[in-house]
């Protein structure tokens, strides 16, 4: 166990005091600044430097152009000497040359790709480094919608820093150590707007017993997040509740039940990451909601807002990636996504069994809608 915990700690950074660090950070892009305006480099060396790293970015296509033009002057003396060619060196120059001719793109089109929010660049390039197995395509398209839109308000330095949310320690063995969700966060960001960002399926339970009229499922169904909206967030040993709807303290109950030395904080709303008084990266912390919904938390990078980045804070906390899993099916068709989770069902040889809506009420009501049989329905949700 304890070489465990010493395998842990090396991944485990010092603790980070958030309001020194944006000091240090601000103190040393002042002295880069600084530093740039007493070597300041004029127009006609900035654009030769421009031109050199373009010439000088890929040595592969140099060493490509001096091949064409050798195989080039090789044929023009093959003619002029009446000398035949070789079809290699035929087929190479034709090669070259088709691609020498590649047509470029539209200016209009390259315009109006600068024109985008740089913001949409960064996303696209913090995306491509997420995890292969997680498909995020839904959030991208959500932040590039967004990011169209966005406008800058953001003037003074800032700090963001990435989330990751695991799902519940409980859950299956194959979820047990999977990221579930991960957030870029500003430093300004509230606790209570970090909890609302935050995705899961148990929020999204509809309570309640819908074998007598599924129907009222659309009408006067309660979501579980709605019902029970105590969270709390647990970071070094300070305990910080959500108590905008509702005076539950989950708090009270995790220091009364516990022998550890955990302390009540502020409640999220009134709590910012810049007010929390030490964090360390990757150090597990714990996000705690519908009483025993149990997730780690983990800040794994921490680094000034840089001029690419969105400087839209309405648009905080981005989503960086959502894991969506593999999604259950309905048991009788195999087509459809399940919605319902049927108990003691006379019909249906698996108890539980989960079905579709189509299948569903196919096979346990009649054509006036009436209730056939006895059993229990209950939602089943999918994210």
């Amino acid at each position: 166990m304890s070489n465990d915990n010493d395998r842990l700690r090396e991944f485990i950074s010092s603790p980070i005091d958030l309001t020194k660090f944006l000091e240090d950070a601000k103190n040393m892009k002042e002295r880069i600044m600084s530093f740039q305006s007493s070597y300041p480099i004029n127009q006609t060396n900035l654009d030769s430097l421009i031109n050199l790293s373009k010439t000088l970015s890929d040595y592969r296509h140099l060493e490509q152009q001096d091949e064409t033009t050798r195989i080039e002057n090789n044929i023009e003396e093959d003619e002029s000497q009446g000398g035949g060619v070789d079809e290699e060196d035929t087929t190479s120059s034709s090669t070259w040359r088709t691609r020498r001719k590649k047509k470029k793109l539209d200016p209009s089109i390259t315009n109006s790709l600068k024109s985008y929010p740089a913001c949409i660049e960064y996303l696209y390039k913090e995306f491509s480094q997420s995890r292969p197995h997680a498909s995020h395509d839904t959030a991208f398209l959500k932040n590039i919608r967004e990011c169209n839109q966005a406008i800058s308000n953001i003037d003074n330095d800032r700090l963001i820093l990435n989330l990751q949310i695991f799902f519940p320690i409980e859950s299956r063995d194959r979820y047990r150590h999977q990221l579930m969700n991960e957030l870029i966060c500003l430093s300004t960001l509230t606790l209570a707007q970090i909890r609302d960002a935050i995705e899961c399926v148990s929020d999204e339970q509809i309570l309640g017993e819908y074998s007598q009229n599924p129907d009222d499922i659309n009408t006067n169904g309660q979501r579980a997040g709605d019902a029970n909206t105590a969270a709390c967030f647990i970071i070094e040993s300070i305990v910080y509740d959500d108590l905008r709807r509702t005076d539950v303290r989950l708090s009270e109950r995790i220091i009364e039940q516990t022998n550890t030395n955990y302390t009540q904080g502020t409640s999220m709303e009134l709590t910012s990451l810049n007010d929390l008084k030490m964090i360390q990266l990757g150090k597990p912390y714990i996000y705690l909601h519908q009483t025993n919904c149990e997730h780690v938390i983990v800040f794994s990078e921490l680094k000034l807002l840089e001029q690419d980045q969105c400087h839209d804070s309405n648009l905080y906390p981005l989503c960086r990636m959502k894991y969506h899993g593999r999604f259950s099916y309905c048991f009788l068709c195999n087509v459809f996504y399940a919605k319902w989770l049927i108990r003691n069902s006379p019909l249906i040889p698996d108890d539980p069994c989960l079905l579709c809506e189509r299948c569903f009420k196919a096979c346990h009501y009649d054509k006036d809608g009436n209730k056939v049989g006895d059993f229990s329905a209950y939602h089943f949700p999918q994210l």
